[in-house]
């Protein structure tokens, strides 16, 4: 850009004079020159360097003070006024006003032609306009060459460093450093420091009117160092930011109407685009390995040769000691036909494998719908620690920006090992459905909670115990709905307190002789007796089954 300084060192202007402001003159930016007189009204661009002969007020003080002032407001970037004709010397008033507003105020020889310095300043834009283009298609050149050459993110970032000279880095949506330039080392160790504690403080954001993109780029302090952040963004996603240090005594604003603007454009565009190239490579190797993994969880695959050849192909490594997690996501109040948006189910795989890389763990994930199959790298006798481990960091980290969403799970902790992976997820599927049933759903269920309940299943399909569950039960169901007395959950609760009559009298709510005639009717309508301790058992193992297999048809 073109400053003030540029302006008073051209040749022509070696008789002038800077008055005021001397310290701030390679920081008043010249986007164009204009010649103004009195009055100033609204004839002043914001940047502009004005020149003015004082025609009008240069034998008023007070007038001239006033037209400086105008000057000021209107946001110039710099005042130069001819001397020796109608101002013959500036008045110390006005130059106090100019040095406590940092306006330069340059006294100039009446005898140099206005024209002539109109004419080097505008030579002297044109130049910069043309630097700033050139800079603009070396920058795009270069980035393009890069992007065609199969590039990473951290030459992306070390083009930023290259171009404007300040350490950048490119991270995710989480803060995780995917590519950083050469000389960000120490930027990057404190952005991991400040993404991990979160205590960057918000300072700067630019206003909408410039570009409604720009209006999403932010400054932040992180300890003594400013830093931009850039969003980028591709297919309408968020995809991560660009961050870069400002160098010191930069104002924000300042730099945002700098050429290094475009360069950081320029670069957030390319990472854009890398992100969105990458991501559509990205999106088909996880659906090869999604396939793969469903497969491989169904026993699908009948030689060995092939699975290992499918795993080295994907890139995956099957031959360690996995525990299996079989899960739901799933919405409260539930729905008939349940539909999870395509948002929330990346949303959820980013995190599982964030988790995963967190605790420096192996996964082999698949999902379909919302049906999740996690095969979790742990040795058999850490299984249940690592799940819940695991388990508990991706629901913190998930759950909390999706209300009204819950996650059911499933896991086998018993088949954890080298090539358990189908009766791995049979048994986690099987502890998930039992749980969901049992507990409801948002609740963790291990495959060695299930034994009673897998017990009853097994009971409840074999034809002799399904004819004595109904037998028994079902006076007893047929009496409480049309009498309205629920004889099933009085069995129920005289069982659960073993028996005791008061104890259940004092849960139901019931006077003692109402519960003993309640008690009397269920061994009449059963033909069984509570002081036969083999008619009890039958009664508890039928109220078991039949309860069980409620729970089924739900």
């Amino acid at each position: 850009m073109l400053t003030v300084k540029d302006v008073v060192e051209m040749k022509m202007m070696k008789e002038a004079r800077v008055r005021t402001a001397k310290d701030c003159l390679s920081l008043r930016r010249v986007n164009w020159v204009s010649v103004i007189e009195v009055p100033v009204d609204n004839f002043i661009r914001e940047n502009e360097l004005v020149l003015s002969s004082a025609i009008s007020c240069g034998h008023n003080p007070s007038q001239f003070y006033r037209f400086v002032h105008d000057v000021i407001r209107s946001g110039a970037s710099a005042l130069g006024v001819a001397t020796g004709y109608y101002l013959t010397d500036i008045p110390d008033k006005v130059l106090q006003l100019a040095e406590s507003n940092k306006l330069p105020l340059i006294e100039i020889p009446w005898e140099l032609r206005f024209s002539d310095i109109v004419q080097q300043v505008a030579n002297k834009l044109n130049q910069k306009q043309n630097q700033m283009v050139q800079l603009s298609k070396d920058v795009q050149g270069h980035l393009l060459q890069l992007l065609l050459q199969g590039t990473n993110l951290s030459e992306i970032a070390a083009t930023a460093e290259k171009y404007w000279g300040q350490p950048s880095i490119i991270v995710d949506e989480n803060g995780e450093i995917l590519g950083q330039s050469p000389r960000s080392k120490s930027f990057s160790q404190l952005q991991t420091k400040h993404s991990k504690q979160k205590k960057s403080t918000f300072i700067y954001q630019l206003s909408a009117h410039r570009n409604p993109i720009h209006s999403e780029w932010r400054w932040f302090q992180m300890d003594q160092y400013t830093c931009l952040e850039m969003p980028i963004r591709s297919s309408r996603k968020l995809r991560g930011y660009l961050l870069s240090l400002l160098p010191e005594g930069i104002n924000p604003e300042e730099f945002a109407k700098s050429e290094n603007l475009i360069i950081l454009e320029h670069v957030a565009t390319t990472a854009a685009l890398w992100f969105l190239q990458h991501q559509a490579v990205r999106e088909t190797e996880l659906r090869f390995q999604h396939d793969f993994v469903w497969s491989l969880a169904k026993g699908e695959f009948h030689s060995q040769e092939v699975v290992q050849s499918r795993a080295r192909t994907l890139g995956l490594d099957i031959n360690r000691s996995y525990v299996c997690l079989a899960g739901r996501l799933e919405e409260r109040p539930q729905r008939p036909e349940p539909e999870v948006p395509d948002l929330l189910q990346t949303r959820l795989e980013r995190k599982i494998r964030m988790i995963g890389h967190r605790m420096d763990r192996r996964l082999l994930v698949a999902s379909q719908g919302g049906e999740w199959v996690i095969f979790l790298e742990s040795i058999p006798e850490q299984a249940i620690e690592v799940a819940h481990e695991f388990l508990d960091r991706l629901e913190g980290s998930f759950l909390p920006d999706a209300p009204d969403w819950y996650l059911s799970w499933g896991i086998a902790e018993n088949r954890t090992g080298v090539f358990t992976f189908e009766t791995g997820y049979q048994d986690a599927r099987t502890a998930l459905e039992i749980g969901r049933k049992q507990k409801g759903i948002g609740y963790r269920s291990f495959f060695k909670e299930t034994g009673l309940y897998r017990a009853l299943r097994h009971l409840g399909n074999h034809p002799e115990m399904q004819e004595i569950t109904w037998k028994t039960m079902e006076n007893l169901f047929d009496y409480s709905r049309k009498r309205g007395i629920d004889l099933i959950q009085t069995l129920k609760v005289y069982i659960r307190h073993q028996c005791n009559v008061s104890q259940t009298a004092r849960e139901l709510n019931l006077h003692r002789q109402s519960l003993l005639y309640r008690l009397r009717k269920i061994e009449f309508l059963t033909g069984l007796t509570f002081l036969n301790p083999d008619d009890l058992f039958l009664l508890h193992l039928s109220l078991k089954i039949w309860e069980n297999e409620i729970n089924e048809r739900e």
